[in-house]
């Protein structure tokens, strides 16, 4: 019996051996796969620019389109056509009169044929048709560059608000980390007037509480950092362990009220008006294009042939004959006139549409701009008074801790004190990141995103 219990307990401890093994391996073997990258804000956006994925979607489509625009032109040469063919005749059935008597023979000279082709056309005036096509094309091909453009300047939006957002955590953490070490003294100090019989139970109790709740939100806080650390990583296009260090966490200067006028005087690049400038010229080609059907065509074609057998005698001879032609050909589709009508007018609706939404985007973009100057401004005022604040509920924090201390005052008062203080500091940080994002915001709506040194 002793020596069966012996064994099962070397069993178990062996199983602990292993499992503890295998969870440190994996550990070392997660440490191993994680890796550091340090950044600058300028280093990741320009990362975000070179490696994203959806910047990376958007530059096909550019380059598909400037394929399109390639191919529309290429269709102003030439057309050229070549044609081989063979057919055999069964033979004829000749009939006496209506069905009467019939009698077979055979196609002469034979029953083969065959043709050998080449054909060329050169369309000379078609209504300026195809001119409408390449410029459409062209259009759309800058249309493309627009977009990859804005798609450029969103990421490196994107990229910027999530660096801001590891930034503003990294100094959450700092001051709820102090936050958590002045609770913890002060626990440690109502524990022993609590001994001392100085204090009751409920101020011991309390102050635990507070510290409980100090200590989630930091844990809170980690949370948060490490979810903006994903998302910069799915931004930048590297891996989902690559650990992001901010190096601009002092670097960051916040732009004043001049910069901001700059901003917001020149509307010239807006991304939104640019589009629908673009949707406009290429509903006028359109126009054009459907204008041009009722226009004449004049084209030019020539060809030359080989045929079996020779057609161009009576009878059919037994010889292989080779013949060009050459001449000069004008169309007219006279149904156009009335079929044409309501596709120009469709267009001519949607372009009046086009206008109507370029007067909204004006107006709208106006408005958002304008609201982002005020809160920018909003911001730098907040950013004066609350650093005042932080002075004040620094000192109210020392004066109440001391009165406490001291049995002159109540443990609601200093922690209130406390709360006062945390908040006071809380909201410098929000409030600085805060202009730094509406200033890259203002950088983006006014297209000046990459023009900016950034």
């Amino acid at each position: 019996m002793t020596k069966r219990i012996t064994v099962e307990s070397i069993a178990r401890q062996l199983s602990i051996i292993i499992l503890c093994t295998m969870l440190c391996l994996q550990v070392v073997a997660q440490s191993a796969t994680t890796s550091t990258l340090s950044l600058s804000l300028a280093d990741a956006i320009s990362r975000a620019k070179e490696s994203n994925k959806l910047i990376g979607v958007a530059r096909q489509e550019q380059l598909a389109a400037a394929v399109d625009l390639a191919q529309a032109k290429s269709e102003v040469l030439p057309q050229l056509n070549t044609g081989l063919g063979y057919q055999r005749y069964t033979e004829l059935t000749l009939y006496e009169g209506l069905f009467g008597d019939a009698s077979h023979q055979t196609k002469p000279p034979n029953a083969n044929a065959g043709n050998l082709n080449v054909e060329s056309s050169f369309n000379l005036y078609a209504g300026g048709r195809q001119k409408a096509i390449i410029h459409g094309f062209k259009l759309r091909n800058e249309l493309a560059a627009i977009a990859t453009e804005e798609t450029e300047a969103n990421i490196g939006l994107q990229t910027a608000l999530s660096y801001l957002d590891m930034v503003k955590f990294y100094y959450q953490q700092q001051i709820i980390a102090d936050q958590v070490d002045r609770l913890r003294i002060l626990s440690k100090n109502i524990k022993a007037l609590y001994t001392n019989g100085k204090v009751t139970r409920s101020d011991l109790l309390r102050a635990d509480v507070m510290l409980s709740n100090a200590e989630v939100n930091q844990q809170a806080s980690i949370n948060d950092y490490a979810i903006s650390n994903q998302r910069l990583n799915v931004l930048l296009g590297v891996d989902e362990q690559t650990l992001i260090l901010p190096i601009d966490t002092n670097a960051l200067v916040i732009a004043d009220s001049i910069r901001i006028n700059g901003l917001i005087q020149e509307r010239a690049h807006i991304y939104s008006l640019l589009k629908v400038d673009k949707n406009i010229d290429i509903q006028q080609r359109q126009i054009e294009q459907l204008k041009s059907f009722n226009l004449p065509s004049v084209s030019l074609f020539a060809g030359y042939g080989f045929n079996y057998p020779n057609n161009f005698v009576f009878p059919p001879r037994d010889q292989t004959v080779g013949v060009g032609t050459a001449g000069i050909k004008l169309s007219y589709n006279i149904s156009s006139v009335y079929q044409n009508k309501n596709r120009i007018r469709a267009a001519r609706v949607r372009t009046d549409g086009l206008k109507q939404q370029k007067e909204w985007l004006q107006e709208s973009v106006g408005q958002e701009i304008t609201a982002l100057a005020i809160k920018h401004r909003e911001a730098l005022n907040r950013m004066a008074v609350v650093k005042t604040s932080i002075e004040q509920t620094k000192i109210n924090y020392h004066i109440q801790n001391t009165k406490y201390l001291n049995q002159l005052s109540l443990l609601t008062d200093l922690l209130e004190a406390d709360n006062l203080y945390q908040e006071a500091r809380f909201s410098y940080i929000r409030t600085n990141i805060n202009a730094l994002a509406i200033y890259y915001r203002l950088l983006f709506v006014t297209g000046k995103f990459y023009q900016n040194g950034i």
